[in-house]
């Protein structure tokens, strides 16, 4: 399992991103512009970090938390890897 503080590894960030907009979102083109255009940058927001800069685990997880709409299907897809 990723250490929480471990920082994110973007290609697996994007590529989970992805995989919840192909499954999750696939009937909506709205949502899944949304996601694809805003998701990353709503996180870094949340936690006031500029685009540079790395999430981690955790950070995703507390988003998760407060938006787990965003998210659903991401502990299955995160137990796969």
């Amino acid at each position: 399992m990723i250490s929480d503080h471990e920082h994110v590894n973007f290609d697996e960030y994007y590529e989970i991103r992805d995989w919840l907009i192909k499954n999750k979102y696939s009937g909506s083109k709205s949502n899944q512009k949304y996601l694809k255009n805003n998701l990353a940058s709503k996180i870094k927001k949340h936690f006031n970090k500029d685009s540079s800069q790395h999430l981690t685990w955790e950070e995703l997880d507390e988003y998760h938390k407060d938006f787990p709409s965003h998210f659903e299907g991401l502990e299955k897809k995160l137990d796969n890897k």
